[in-house]
């Protein structure tokens, strides 16, 4: 036991490393994503813009741990092993946690999964405290140890950010899309001047509130010398003179965006950068100490019980730990650049800003989530009482407003998800009401914030239409289900952990450092060794698209795509032959990755036939026949994989010794057929091709061959009705592939004497 505390120590040391990590990740999406989905600059740049934020932030960070001790539970209610346990078990389940929101690519509040992990550590301690028969306390004292008022507070500020934040988003946006249209640029003189003077005013006025108010956060006038004293009589000026500040600022930046403009530099550009700035040092300023704050916590609470003579840890009464948590600067520093080196190196990163984006993109494209009941309903509801509302107003009004909402071309770009107005409309909003939110101490969340100004904005930018509309709105109402849940199992989770290590102590120790190891490297693993994907981004870039280079391009779609389906013939034709039902599992899991992967390519399949150039329709034709022909292969596959599947986890009977025999001399003819198009997707060389293929007709042979005895079979009562149904799905869809195949070989073949390009019939590569 001599060594059990300070190894829980050094543990919650490194597990702070984690904390920050999955943290950073989970909050990228908060300050990045408004940049990002407007291609305001390059990615570097913008990176750049949000590491020297979280740097300063860093710096300026007071370093107060505000959640983990002034609300939740009353540290002198508790003894020392109690509270090195609750702060364990909250590192643990809140690490778990976010990496697994994370990995779904699902955006939450890292401050609820904190609150709600020591709510639900601490409540399971005071349980166990209470029903002791040493202590037999009465059940009301539990609001002795917990203070039942704060969760009700941060309950009700999720709902107040999800209401507030969408409704500010769509309204304030409304107006500001109304005076700038699409069509901006020739509007930035003058609305465009006046709206970045305000957007930069809230922003630097933000910067202050967030940024250098928080330093003085736990300070005493006795503790503030030199340059914190200095911001002390700032921010009093401020707060006492307030719209005289706000005029300064306003008269200043509308100064700065005169110079701006008449250089002929787009404001907003430097508006969003700005705000990116902002946005992340005020994430730095106040979350970072949320994941450092328990760390620090614990190893205070380890010192004040080290400098008491080291008596018996559960009888140690620690209210000496009531007071003001002091994270040295240095840690601070520290702590930033683990944060800056995970936003640039971290892949889970893009996948979480992905998921906003995807919701509020304003073009057509690929959704992320299905549409459900719920979401159908709402929207329905909306279209009905839409209908009615507009009835109110003059048609030459709603004529006149709807202009401005009239979409450039370039907007429809693929790579672009919304324009700078809304980039700096998001975060402009989001600013102020964090802003308005600090000041009076209103506990919103700034993940909550961020992502519903951002739905907002997107749905008064008409970006959620008919066509999209039920696909974002579930996937809306599924992120903020997620957010409740937070709630829920980081309560849970933490309750549990923390009456696991309460009672088994070592052995619990051992066993979680084990279990959080094992889920990072599942975790790590399943998402960065996946199989290779086929992107749709193969034609991205390509304004006209010719005869050439689709052929050239659909050479690299298909290539992995025959090497899936392959792989899938192949372990479904030995799953069932030799009843292995691990291979036919296997089999159907590769389908259903192939199924996820060609999903993409119909998904594009419109955008990528708009861009076949004039006069040469061909090339949209040749494209549409070989989605089509690769869609019916992949169906195929399907039913194959399916119903071989089902036949053996249902422990049907075995297929007959003639029919596994005749079952892998079919693979075999299959798999050289597969052979001949992979060595031309592979080696882009068409002389192989020769009609008529020798090996397509000794596989429609075999398998008519191979019907003829299933027939036969049937009438003399040799084959049940699940062997022949079985039989049959696997023959008529192999001989489908083999259709399919010889007919892709085929357009190659008449798509390349057709093209001028190809004075051979040697293709070179793209």
């Amino acid at each position: 036991m001599k060594v059990f505390y300070p190894s829980i120590i050094v543990v919650l040391f490194l597990l702070s490393i984690f904390d920050l990590i999955v943290g950073l990740i989970n909050d990228a999406v908060n300050f990045l994503n408004s940049a990002i989905g407007s291609q305001v600059s390059s990615r570097r740049t913008i990176m750049i813009f949000a590491s020297l934020g979280i740097l300063l932030g860093a710096l300026l960070s007071s370093g107060m741990m505000e959640v983990a001790r002034k609300g939740v539970f009353d540290p002198s209610y508790f003894y020392f092993s109690d509270i090195i346990f609750i702060f364990l078990a909250v590192m643990i389940s809140d690490i778990i946690l976010l990496d697994i929101f994370n990995t779904l690519g699902l955006p939450t509040s890292t401050t609820v999964s904190m609150v709600f992990c020591l709510l639900g550590a601490s409540f399971s301690i005071a349980m166990i405290k209470i029903t002791s028969p040493f202590n037999n306390e009465p059940f009301h004292h539990l609001a002795l140890y917990i203070k039942m008022e704060k969760t009700f507070t941060i309950s009700l500020g999720i709902f107040l950010s999800i209401v507030i934040s969408f409704t500010s988003g769509a309204f304030i946006h409304y107006f500001i899309r109304s005076l700038f249209s699409f069509e901006y640029e020739s509007r930035l003189k003058y609305v465009g001047v006046i709206w970045s003077a305000i957007s930069l005013s809230s922003m630097t006025y933000f910067l202050i509130v967030r940024g250098l108010y928080s330093t003085l956060q736990g300070f005493t006038n006795e503790n503030l010398t030199g340059f914190s004293l200095l911001v002390q009589h700032f921010i009093k000026w401020i707060h006492h003179n307030f719209f005289i500040f706000l005029f300064i600022l306003f008269f200043t930046w509308i100064i700065i965006a005169k110079i701006v403009v008449f250089f002929k530099f787009n404001i907003l550009k430097f508006v969003v950068l700005y705000g990116t700035f902002s946005l992340a040092m005020a994430f730095a300023g106040n979350d970072l100490v949320n994941f450092i704050g328990i760390p620090i916590a614990s190893i205070q609470s380890y010192h004040i019980w080290k400098e008491s003579g080291s008596p018996p840890a559960e009888k140690f009464n620690m209210k000496s730990l009531s007071g003001n948590v002091q994270v040295p600067s240095s840690f601070l520093i520290f702590s930033g650049m683990i944060m800056i080196f995970t936003l640039w190196v971290s892949k889970k990163t893009k996948n979480i800003t992905s998921t906003e984006i995807n919701l509020s993109r304003q073009n057509e494209g690929t959704e992320k989530f299905l549409s459900n009941s719920l979401s159908r309903g709402i929207v329905r509801i909306f279209l009905y009482l839409g209908n009615h509302f507009f009835k109110f107003f003059p048609k030459r009004l709603l004529v006149k407003i709807e202009k401005n909402f009239k979409q450039k071309k370039i907007q429809k770009e693929k790579n672009i998800a919304f324009d700078l107005v809304r980039a700096s409309a998001n975060l402009t909003i989001s600013s102020i009401l964090i802003s308005i939110a600090t000041v009076q101490k209103l506990p919103l969340s700034t993940t909550f914030v961020t992502f519903m100004v951002s739905m907002g904005t997107s749905l008064s930018d008409r970006a959620w239409d008919r066509e999209s509309a039920v696909y974002r709105v579930s996937g809306v109402l599924k992120v903020i289900r997620g957010w409740f849940l937070t709630g829920l199992i980081a309560f849970i989770m933490a309750g549990i952990t923390s009456s696991f290590l309460f009672f088994f102590k070592e052995w619990a120790l051992f066993f979680l450092i084990f279990l959080i190891l094992f889920v990072f490297y599942r975790s790590y693993k399943n998402y960065n060794n996946q199989y290779e994907e086929i992107e749709d981004k193969l034609f991205f870039g390509i304004v006209n698209l010719t005869l050439e280079t689709t052929i050239n391009k659909s050479f690299d779609i298909l290539k992995p795509i025959l090497e899936y389906v392959e792989n899938i013939y192949r372990n479904s034709m030995e799953g069932i032959t030799k009843e292995k039902l691990k291979t036919l599992q296997k089999s159907r899991n590769n389908f259903f990755k192939l199924k996820k992967n060609f999903t993409k390519i119909h998904n594009s399949l419109i955008e990528v036939i708009k861009k076949t150039k004039n006069h040469e329709e061909t090339a949209g034709i040749l494209y549409l026949k070989i989605y089509n022909k690769i869609k019916e292969i992949i169906d195929s596959s399907d039913i194959i994989t399916k119903h071989t599947l089902f036949h053996v986890i249902n422990s049907h009977k075995p297929l007959k010794y003639k029919q596994k025999e005749n079952l892998l001399t079919l693979e075999l003819l299959m798999l050289e057929h597969f052979n001949i198009i992979k060595k031309i997707t592979k080696d882009k060389n068409c002389e192989i091709i020769q009609f008529p293929c020798t090996i397509q007709n000794q596989i429609i042979k075999k398998i008519d061959e191979q019907m003829n005895q299933q027939v036969i079979g049937i009438i003399h009562n040799k084959y049940g009705i699940k062997n022949t149904f079985l039989m049959l799905d696997i023959l008529v869809q192999s001989r489908k592939m083999t259709e399919n195949i010889e007919d892709i070989i085929k357009l190659y073949h008449n798509a390349l004497s057709h093209n001028s390009s190809f004075h051979t019939k040697k293709m070179h590569p793209f």
